[in-house]
């Protein structure tokens, strides 16, 4: 039995699934359901993927049972390795073209499998046509572990069964077990569901011996049956009346939907699934597949040099090496954007010249349209051909830039991070040099992104060399942030997935919609902790009461609940819209209730309102007011409350919740005023209208 993830590692795939796996999430922008989608189309890299997702060594408390969730919890980054680690063992150590025949057919015969077990278990009521659908896909998976045990062995009794029956048995004369044994015992070690493991085992058992059986073993059964090769026969027909009183007509119709759609499949992936297909397409995506992971490998090393630059000039001429090893190209011209992302520079290097240790740029250009090739592929995030566009048009920078390079032609790419231009990347070709952008994209974006990443950290660390704590600190800050931000993507990731899977009218859509509101406060939080400067603005037309109320619910469900603490909420619906900073009013609500939730004890109760029409001092304000019925504030702590102080509440509170409210206050133009004694405490807020 195959249980070690080196073993899953080299089960076969399709090189054109690979391929499109690659493609998905070394794309600009990897989109999580793109990627599970086409994972969802190969046994083999399913069950490396969820094999790793339910290993003891990622201390999963509760099982993976999903690609979806599988993705979400190991995140991009182990995917990209567990993929690439998987289609370099195959190309250099597994790969051979006479596999393809069987290949082919298991590919076929499981995604039929799958889509059958999808739809019956619709058909039928089943809990979890997803649980259905990734059974359907693994329930031959043994084959792959006794091919890949003894390749030669396995095809020989593979080719001459002449259907399911005898391929058992061919199994069991030769290695002693079979293919439905060996696939549920794999998925009994990840302990994700018993019913799923007994699927796989009784997939091929009679008909009339699974009759009381879990309605999942009696899906993937059928699925099974219908999905062999070649024509239905009268046991199936009969089985599929037997198990779930399907007609005749309604099976073949499903059939035959089913085969249609995965044909189309192929035909995206450029898979030939024919009876008689030969292997041309095969070597065919062998070799793209070579070459991808040639690339894959430069960039990897790419990015290794690019992070060991700690200067402009020894950035430069790791980018000028890169270019020439990737792409063949002799001379390019990097334009780095300055902090401001107003205008970029760049300084003309000789390829074999070192460079002066404080280099002065050569040209200064202003991002405005229409000014040059540069500032266009700047400002409009495109790549951008000389060839394009009218050779006497050209801007007298272009012109110099081409002379510079000794070129014929130039193209410009730009480098993008975080969705700013972090510059410009001009490369000096020759009249006969192919067009990158078509025979070279994939390396191309990968090779663009690294180059942006590199130059934004680049430009980062010059700004705060030679400076004080301070700076170091705020250095500190966004390293943090960056790093807080891939769990809340996970999160956020995993609430679009629950949205999906229940529907817009499911009753928990709007609690789901108020938790992502939330999670992406937290996020504009964040990014103000890493770029004050840069996400301070952010006023508009806010509906106090909605926004109250929404607040209000969240802690209504959550700690009110949990603690056992009433919440009453009065509205006055005279209250007028608001020109305000809804996150900074979030946090303040959020920061001023978890405090009087962590101050009652249970069977406390908090009071909300707010009131419209308040004058102070000749002007208009709304009004939010929070007071509980709990013990108080400590005297000591009320003279110095705004103040950023050791927490009265112990462990695990910094103390600093009600200094960050006064200062958001603050920045609204509002007060905050508290009163409190032993009978309870309430806070005022003044909000200018």
């Amino acid at each position: 039995m195959v249980t070690d993830s080196s073993a899953l590692e080299r089960l076969p795939s399709l090189p054109q699934v690979l391929l499109r796996i690659l493609d998905a999430i070394h794309g600009d922008r990897a989109d999580f359901q793109h990627v599970a989608d086409i994972i969802r189309q190969d046994t083999a890299m399913t069950m490396r993927l969820l094999n790793v997702a339910n290993s003891s060594y990622y201390g999963r408390g509760s099982a993976c049972q999903t690609v979806e969730r599988a993705l979400l919890f190991l995140g991009t980054d182990t995917v990209k390795t567990i993929v690439i680690t998987a289609s370099i063992k195959q190309f250099f150590n597994r790969f051979n073209p006479h596999h393809q025949p069987f290949i082919k057919a298991f590919w076929r015969r499981s995604l039929v499998g799958a889509n059958f077990a999808h739809i019956l278990a619709n058909l039928t009521g089943y809990r979890a046509p997803d649980e259905a659908y990734l059974c359907g896909l693994l329930m031959d998976v043994g084959q792959l572990v006794l091919f890949n045990r003894n390749d030669r062995g396995y095809l020989e009794g593979w080719g001459a069964a002449s259907g399911d029956r005898a391929l058992l048995a061919a199994e069991r004369e030769r290695f002693g077990t079979g293919h439905p044994e060996i696939g549920a015992d794999l998925v009994d070690s990840w302990r994700i569901s018993r019913f799923m493991s007994d699927a796989l085992r009784y997939h091929h058992e009679p008909g009339e011996r699974i009759l009381d059986a879990h309605h999942l073993v009696k899906i993937i059964n059928l699925a099974s049956l219908l999905s062999a090769p070649g024509q239905i026969g009268d046991d199936a027909f009969a089985q599929a009346d037997q198990l779930f009183g399907l007609n005749e007509a309604l099976t073949r119709e499903l059939r035959a939907r089913i085969s249609d759609d995965v044909a189309r499949l192929a035909s995206g992936l450029d898979i030939d699934i024919g009876e008689h297909s030969d292997n041309d397409d095969v070597l065919a995506a062998r070799a793209q597949l070579g070459q991808r992971l040639g690339e894959l490998s430069e960039i990897n090393q790419l990015n290794a040099e690019l992070w060991r630059s700690h200067s402009l000039a020894s950035l430069e001429q790791s980018i000028a090496r890169t270019v020439y090893m990737t792409l063949g190209v002799e001379r390019c011209v990097l334009f780095n954007a300055d902090p401001g992302r107003q205008q970029l520079s760049a300084r003309l290097r000789e390829p074999d010249h070192a460079a002066p240790a404080e280099p002065q740029p050569d040209f200064v250009v202003p991002l405005l349209p229409g000014r040059s090739l540069v500032s266009d592929c700047a400002l409009q995030g495109e790549a951008l051909h000389s060839r394009d566009f009218d050779h006497e048009q050209l801007a007298v920078l272009d012109r110099q830039l081409l002379k510079h390079c000794q070129a014929d032609q130039l193209l410009c790419l730009p480098l993008q991070h975080d969705d700013t231009a972090a510059g410009v990347l001009v490369l000096g070709l020759g009249e006969r040099h192919e067009d990158p952008r078509a025979s070279k994209a994939a390396l191309l974006g990968a090779l663009c992104r690294e180059l942006a990443g590199a130059m934004a950290q680049h430009n980062q660390r010059l700004q705060n060399e030679g400076g004080d704590s301070g700076e170091r600190w705020q250095q500190r800050v966004r390293e943090a942030v960056h790093e807080a931000s891939n769990p809340l993507s996970i999160i956020r990731n995993y609430l679009e997935m629950l949205n999906h899977t229940l529907g817009k009218d499911h009753q928990a859509h709007g609690d789901l919609d108020l938790i992502k509101q939330e999670i992406d406060r937290v996020g504009g939080i964040l990014l103000r902790l890493r770029e004050p400067a840069e996400h301070s603005a952010g006023d508009g037309s806010v509906d106090l009461n909605r926004l109250v109320g929404g607040v209000a619910r969240i802690f209504e469900q959550s700690l009110c609940a949990t603690h056992q603490i009433a919440l009453q909420l009065h509205l006055d619906d005279t209250v007028p819209p608001l020109t305000s900073h809804v996150t900074h009013l979030q946090q303040i609500l959020t920061n001023l209730l978890k405090n009087a939730v962590e101050a009652l004890p249970p069977g406390g109760i908090i009071r909300i309102a707010t009131a419209g029409g308040v004058m102070v001092n000749g002007r208009h304000f709304a009004e939010i007011t929070i007071e509980d019925n709990g013990p108080g504030i400590p005297e000591a702590v009320v003279h110095q409350l705004f103040s950023p102080v050791t927490s009265s509440k112990g462990g695990g509170h910094s103390g600093l919740g009600l200094s960050i409210t006064k200062k958001l206050m603050d920045e609204l133009g509002g007060s905050i005023v508290c009163q409190s004694s032993r009978s309870g405490t309430r806070f005022q807020l003044l909000i200018p209208v």
